[in-house]
């Protein structure tokens, strides 16, 4: 009896002994995978962005990549092209000319652009319209949207560029990703609290069924669904996007730049039957299929009460009998960059 009692002792060590190195081993790994992200390390990115110490990463300058992608129905050559800077603009940035109004934009891969040509992007839908108007001012709109960025990005890019003198500084924030992604671009983004999020985010992916797998994407699900797992994470990231937000409106306040948020929703926002199809497939309680909205809404409030001036972008969206989306990845088409732009046009007064 006493054979068999450590017989079975020693194979529950064993047991806690591998599922312990499995787990350090796997700890190490996700750590690695984050470290790679932020040094830029894939491929793919080095193409593209390069690592810098003020915005954590952006463009390389001078850039001319042509990619074919997406669905059988929607099918886009998309042409990426920088400039001198780095900026997704054809022309390059020189010096400030004598009635030239600068206006400076950033976000993420939404602003960017999924889109063949960079005239068509809505930053420069703006620049066209404001150039239209018979005025003696010039309307230079720079695109300095870049992949992955949220509102620690969104404040190291303007103090990157400040030297440029803009006159303002548009923040097109993606209220589907931009609040969970705050955390992750912390410094403190591989303590054990953060990698395990991360690793079990990860893991939870490979788990999905089929009719999960169809509808998930990054763009929008992936917070959603990461808050349904760590409800108080919202709290925090709101902390920082308001933080970050609250020194971008410092530095915008010293230097005269007239600072503008647009919020930007995903398409569970948008598409009322996208966003049942994932509260049903994923068995979402209301408020969690709500996430982002509720973020959202938040953020509106704050920025009231900093009197920061925002549109929402949700309702010209919804108001479209077109898609304006991509079926291939979700980012926003051609033609809602087109009604961001003159929408943008009809409701900002930069007097």
């Amino acid at each position: 009896m006493k054979k068999k009692v450590r017989l079975i002792a020693i194979n529950v060590f064993v047991l806690i002994l591998l599922l312990s190195l499995s787990m350090i081993l796997f700890f190490f790994y996700s750590k690695h995978q984050i470290n790679s992200f932020f040094e830029i390390k894939n491929p793919n990115h080095q193409v593209y962005i390069k690592k810098d110490s003020v915005a954590m990463f952006v463009h390389l300058p001078n850039i001319k990549i042509y990619e074919n992608w997406g669905t059988k129905n929607q099918k886009l050559t998309k042409k990426r092209r920088t400039n001198n800077l780095g900026f997704r603009e054809d022309k390059d940035i020189t010096t400030k000319i004598e009635n030239e109004y600068r206006i400076l934009v950033t976000g993420d891969s939404h602003t960017d652009g999924s889109v063949k040509d960079n005239d068509s992007t809505f930053v420069n839908v703006l620049e066209y319209n404001l150039n239209a108007k018979n005025t003696s001012l010039y309307y230079n709109c720079i695109n300095g949207g870049t992949a992955y960025y949220t509102f620690r990005n969104y404040y190291g890019f303007l103090k990157k560029y400040l030297y440029l003198k803009p006159d303002v500084y548009i923040i097109n924030v993606f209220t589907g990703n931009d609040f969970r992604e705050t955390i992750l671009f912390e410094d403190d983004r591989t303590s054990l609290n953060n990698v395990y999020k991360y690793s079990y985010n990860k893991t939870r992916r490979k788990f999905y069924n089929k009719k999960q797998k169809d509808l998930i994407n990054n763009q929008g699900t992936e917070q959603t669904l990461y808050y349904s797992y760590f409800n108080t994470d919202k709290n925090t990231s709101l902390l920082l996007s308001k933080k970050y937000l609250k020194a971008i409106k410092s530095i915008c306040k010293a230097n005269d730049i007239k600072l503008i948020i647009t919020l930007l929703p995903s398409k569970m926002e948008v598409r009322t039957d996208y966003k049942n199809s994932l509260k049903s497939a994923f068995k979402l309680s209301e408020n969690e299929i709500n996430t982002n909205s509720e973020l959202t809404t938040n953020l509106k409030k704050w920025l009231i009460e900093e009197n920061i001036f925002y549109l929402d972008l949700l309702e010209p969206l919804k108001q479209s009998n077109k898609k304006v989306f991509w079926d291939h990845d979700h980012h926003i088409n051609t033609h809602a960059h087109e009604i961001i732009g003159r929408y943008l046009y009809s409701n900002l007064d930069f007097n």
